[in-house]
This record gives structure tokens, sequence and C-alpha cells, in this order.
């Protein structure tokens, strides 16, 4: 089933550049997998890995199921950039006969100035990077525990000590995620020109 939330209240929201596209992933009803991405096309490749080269799903997906994911993947290839979404449905239909559901939404990125950017980088490869950016080391504390806490088979799996710690935190992200990379980084906006400035160097989450 792929259920697609494309309202902004009672207007519809329009994609462009400031829509995040999400896609979540489930198991006996119990999300497993929840990210967003930078473009419809973008959300259906890791779609795709994410069921055929993952451990998301794995127990529910074998590699016979994985096949089929895969053969429907590549015959639509030919609506990767002109109709992603159409592909994720027809995988999503696919997949319910193993229990797993598919789900994709747009949401509208907030629009707010802060005085400060607490950001995380993931890198997936050569022109596959997501930013996302907080107000607050609490908030991106908060949504890496959240972030993490997607690949364990039960909720508060994380121990205290890598909960406290944001860089602990992004580098469990980071080795479920193999071989991107993730990175934290700060930056504070500079008033006189309306830019945000680095406050720091980024560090690599090995």
């Amino acid at each position: 089933m792929t259920a697609t939330g494309i309202q902004a209240g009672s207007e519809e929201l329009v994609p462009g550049p400031d829509s995040a596209y999400d896609l979540v992933i489930c198991h006996d009803d119990r999300i497993v997998f929840h990210d967003h991405y930078p473009s419809p096309a973008f959300r259906l490749r890791m779609c795709a890995q994410l069921l055929t080269a993952s451990d998301v799903v794995l127990g529910a997906i074998d590699a016979s199921a994985a096949n089929e994911v895969h053969e429907l993947y590549q015959s639509s290839s030919g609506q990767w950039e002109s109709a992603p979404d159409s592909v994720v449905n027809a995988i999503a239909k696919l997949c319910r006969r193993w229990g797993v559901q598919v789900y994709v939404s747009t949401t509208r990125k907030k629009t707010e100035v802060p005085a400060a950017l607490y950001s995380v980088i993931t890198e997936y490869g050569p022109g596959q990077t997501i930013a996302e950016h907080f107000t607050s080391r609490e908030a991106r504390r908060a949504s890496l525990i959240e972030r993490a806490d997607m690949f364990f088979s039960s909720r508060g799996s994380i121990p205290e000590r890598v909960q406290a710690d944001e860089q602990r935190l992004a580098a469990l992200v980071g080795a479920f995620l193999m071989p991107a990379t993730v990175l934290l980084t700060e930056a504070v906006l500079d008033e006189a020109d309306g830019h945000y400035k680095p406050s720091g160097r980024p560090l690599p989450i090995l």
C-alpha cells in the first residue's frame, strides 16, 4: 500500500524546491525505516535499494522476493525520471504479499531563518547528498535517535551512552547506511550578508 500525503491544510502542496520527499517502510504495521530525499526519483532509487540490498526488511523479503522487486524496478526504467512515484506504487503493491508496506509523502520544508543551523549531512555517493538542518543540537540529537532507532527490531535498543552523544549516534546511523558517509556541521547566520557561515570544521563520522 502506498499513501501519498501532498496536502498542506486545504491547499494542494505543489512539489518544488521547498518540498521534501519522504519514504516510510513498514513491516507488520511497524515502521522499520523513514527518511527524506531531495526528489521523487532519488526516493525511488533508495526505495529499490533498501528493499533489495539492505537488512531493513530482513526476514520479510528473501532473495527470491528481492529479485522480483529488482526485476520490477528494472523493467520500469522508462519511468524512473518521468513518473517515479508510479514505480514506487507498483513496488508497494508487490511488497504487500510479504507483509511489507511502503508509504511516500511530500511535505513543505520550513522557511523561517534561524540564527544557527545544526546539520546532518548524509553522502550516499557522487551527487547524492541529503542535508537535514535543525535549529538546536537537541533537535538534531532527537532526530538522530529516531533515525537510528528504526534499524532495530524494537524501540529503545540504543544504549543511553550512545543516545547522549550525537557523534556516536551519527556513527551508528552511518554504520547502518554504509557505504554512505555521515557528517555533523554547524553554521551561524551572518546578519550582514544573510548567509550562513561554518562555525567549525565538519567532522566525518567513521
